[in-house]
Parts: structure tokens; C-alpha cells; sequence
């Protein structure tokens, strides 16, 4: 477009330099004729036009002031529709301009989205109660992700994920990388069969599943602790399938967030093995939010385990929950509640908690932060004695937005057996 625009500009450009003898009489009448142009792009509500009409009425009037006075060059017979000719062409070519640097812009950023990232979990931890002459002292990187974003066409978007985590029953128990994510996004248009205002995005491939990863970031400690769902191997994180997210926007009541998936269910360690699915519903809202108050968020799921093909119910497992949580610029708490079937037993847990930056509240190092909290599972109801009761307290400190580090006391007990402890210094580095 630049080429073909280039030769004629440059005529008209000499032969209006070369023909046109400026005049104060000549520029204003042309400012007039433009700023009519102006007030009819107004009225079609053309942005780009109206922007571009104003640039060039700037820009004669910065030529009217410098004009200068007294007896003027003979005027060259330019008719008033040769100068409409040359502020049309002008104006044409200003757009051509601009879809050209927006084109380029846009291969620029084609080329430059792909952001590379990842987080590393580094911990000590040393037994302090319940251990054994073997229990190591040790030293360890109990997770490791590379994590890899790219925009797509169609304002889709790509994400794959490497994570390393210790071969468990290995000899050697050493770090072993495997997949964690590897999904596409494409946002969907359904404005037009909308009855209520809503979002949808189409997730495929190996993705997150409805509650973890939502339920991991209410406390932002998931480097200290998993959440109790993931905790007790009653969801796993990512699994293989099909997900929609989005939003639902109802007049006058607060934006409800949904996801929804439908997945092998067996999780991303392990290969579909049946024809069975596992489908999952989860839908969140922030029910107050005040600048000053905080704002409070519940969250609720249901996840159905072991679907065949002939929808036969009595074989699957079913765990529903629900969250409700605080959260402020000083802190945020939780209460979380799940019961259901898993492994075809009936469970149930609960798990309270909380975050609280002490040093913001009493004026020294804002950083720093103390929590605690207290899970309670029971993996199968008709059995009594068997409950998992595990707390986890302590203190973090952010060094930057990129380095946290943690130190905390960790305890489980399972019925009335021995209490085990552990001490450790946790920390996230993220790049």
C-alpha cells in the first residue's frame, strides 16, 4: 500500500508546493471547508476521520499564524475543488499510513507474545515429632514449572506447562518432568443467541479442573501447602477433555465466574484406561466488594466421577463443596466445606484458614505475614477412628514480587494415632 501511494503524493505534493501561492484569504477558506468535513465525520461518529480532519485544521492554522503580512506571491488559478482534491488524497493517505504501522505492529506482536515463565518450590524441612533415626534433614525442590504462554489467531492463546516432581517408589527418586498443561483457549462469540448478558471461552486439552486451582489462590500458599481437595487426592489438578469458562452478568446482581469440564477423570499421571467421564461444574462470585471494606467471595462446585456412556449413575462418585472467604489488602480467610463419595466410600472435610500482614497493621516490615491453618478429612464416614486432622501455621515474607519465603510448623495426625511434625523453610521463586 505504501509503494503504490508513494509516487503520486510525491506529484501532488510538487505540483501544490509549486502552484499554490499561500494566501490568509486562501487558508481560511480551506480551514472552513475542513471543518465542515469535521462536523459531518461528528455526526457519523467516524473517530478516525475526526481525528484526521483536526490534525490538518491544526496544522493550517499553524500556517495562517505564520503567514507573513503585506502584499502576498501572485496566486496560481488553483480552483477550490484542486485544493479539496489534495486535503482528500492527503487525508487517504494518512489512513493508508496508519493500517500500515498498525499492520506492522501487529507482526511485532505476533513475534514478541510468547512469554516464557515458571516458578521453583525450594524447601528445608527437618522432623521435629514422629519421626525416625532415618527421617532425613534435608534439602529439597519439591516442584519445578516452565511454564509457556503464546497469543493464537482470533484472540485465542496457548499454554503448556513442564513440571518436575520426585518418581514416587523409584530407587532413585530423582526429579522426573512430565506435562502438567498443554491447552488452547478460544473465546467464542455468543452474543448473538444471548438472553443473558454472558462470556464464553473453550478450553481443549490437558487443563485445570473446576476447584483447585481457584481454591489455591483465596490464601496465595499453595508453595507452603496444597488445598485440602488436592491435599487428600479427592481431585486431581489437570486432567485430559473439554472446559468452558466465562461469566454470566445479571442486572443489578454481582458477575457469577463459571467453569465447567468434562474430563477422562482419571487425571494427568494416568492414561484413560475406560470409556468412562468425569463432568464438573464450578461457580464463584465476589457477593460484597468495598474499596475500603474488602470484599467477600463464595465459591461452590459439584464434580460427577465414572460417567458411561449409557448415563448409568449408581456407578459414579459424587463430591460437591463449598467456599466462603474474606479477603482485604491486610489479609484474607476461609472456611471450606466437601462431602460426597470417592473410591465409592462416602467423605467428608473441612478445612479453615487464614493470612493476616502484621506488618502493614502495626508499621514495620509490610511484608511480612502470619497464618494458619486447620484441615479435618474423613476418606470413608462408616468407618470411625480413621479422620485425617492436619494443621499447617507459621510466618512469610515477600522479597519482591518474585521470591517468597515461608516459616512454618506442619502436623498430621490420622484418628488417635502418633502426631507427626515437621518444621520447614519454604520458599517461591518465580521469573
Amino acid at each position: 500500500m505504501l509503494r503504490k501511494c508513494t509516487v503520486p503524493l510525491l506529484f501532488i505534493l510538487f505540483f501544490a508546493s509549486s502552484v499554490l501561492a499561500a494566501t490568509p484569504e486562501k487558508i481560511t477558506s480551506y480551514i472552513g471547508r475542513l471543518e465542515v468535513k469535521l462536523q459531518a465525520a461528528e455526526k457519523e461518529h467516524n473517530a478516525k476521520r475526526v481525528k484526521l480532519l483536526k490534525g490538518l485544521i491544526e496544522e493550517q492554522k499553524v500556517a495562517l499564524a505564520v503567514l507573513p503580512k503585506g502584499p502576498q506571491l501572485a496566486e496560481a488559478a488553483v480552483t477550490d475543488s484542486a485544493e479539496d482534491a489534495l486535503s482528500d488524497y492527503k487525508e487517504e493517505n494518512n489512513k493508508a499510513l496508519a493500517e500500515l504501522k498498525g499492520q506492522v505492529d501487529k507482526v511485532k506482536s505476533d513475534n514478541s507474545d510468547a512469554k516464557v515463565g515458571g516458578v521453583i518450590f525450594f524447601q528445608w524441612s527437618k522432623y521435629t515429632q514422629g519421626g525416625t533415626a532415618s527421617t532425613p534433614n534435608a534439602f529439597d525442590v519439591t516442584r519445578a514449572y516452565l511454564d509457556i504462554k503464546k497469543k493464537l489467531d482470533w484472540n485465542a492463546s496457548m499454554r503448556l506447562t513442564l513440571d518436575a516432581a520426585r518418581i514416587i517408589g523409584s530407587a532413585r527418586q530423582n526429579l522426573f518432568d512430565y506435562v502438567k498443561y498443554a491447552y488452547v483457549d478460544m473465546p467464542l462469540n455468543v452474543s448473538a443467541v444471548q438472553v443473558v448478558p454472558w462470556e464464553l471461552t473453550a478450553k481443549l486439552g490437558l487443563q485445570h479442573t473446576v476447584w483447585i486451582d481457584w481454591a489455591d489462590k483465596i490464601l496465595n500458599l499453595r508453595y507452603i501447602a496444597k488445598s485440602l481437595v488436592d491435599n487428600e487426592g479427592i481431585m486431581s489438578s489437570s486432567d485430559f477433555g473439554l472446559g468452558a469458562t466465562g461469566k454470566v452478568m445479571l442486572g443489578g446482581l454481582p458477575e457469577v465466574d463459571y467453569h465447567a469440564t468434562l474430563l477422562n477423570g482419571n487425571g494427568y499421571a494416568t492414561n484413560e484406561s475406560d470409556s468412562k467421564k468425569a463432568a464438573a461444574m464450578r461457580l464463584n462470585a465476589n457477593i460484597y466488594e468495598d474499596p475500603i471494606g474488602g470484599k467477600i467471595v463464595v465459591g461452590t462446585y459439584l464434580n460427577l466421577e465414572g460417567i458411561n456412556t449409557s448415563f448409568d449413575w449408581a456407578g459414579t462418585n459424587k463430591q460437591g463443596g463449598v467456599e466462603l472467604a474474606y479477603k482485604h489488602e491486610l489479609g484474607a480467610a476461609n472456611i471450606e466445606y466437601i462431602a460426597g463419595s470417592k473410591s465409592n466410600k462416602k467423605i467428608l472435610g473441612t478445612s479453615i484458614g487464614g493470612i493476616f500482614n502484621i506488618g502493614s497493621a502495626f508499621g514495620f516490615l509490610p511484608s511480612l505475614n502470619v497464618f494458619a491453618r486447620a484441615d479435618n478429612y474423613d476418606p470413608n464416614t462408616a468407618v470411625s477412628n480413621d479422620d485425617k486432622k492436619k494443621t499447617f501455621y507459621g510466618l512469610t515474607y515477600d522479597w519482591g514480587k518474585d521470591i517468597r519465603l515461608a516459616l512454618d510448623q506442619q502436623t498430621s495426625q490420622t484418628g488417635n494415632g502418633a502426631t507427626t511434625s515437621i518444621v520447614y523453610l519454604h520458599s517461591s521463586i518465580t521469573f
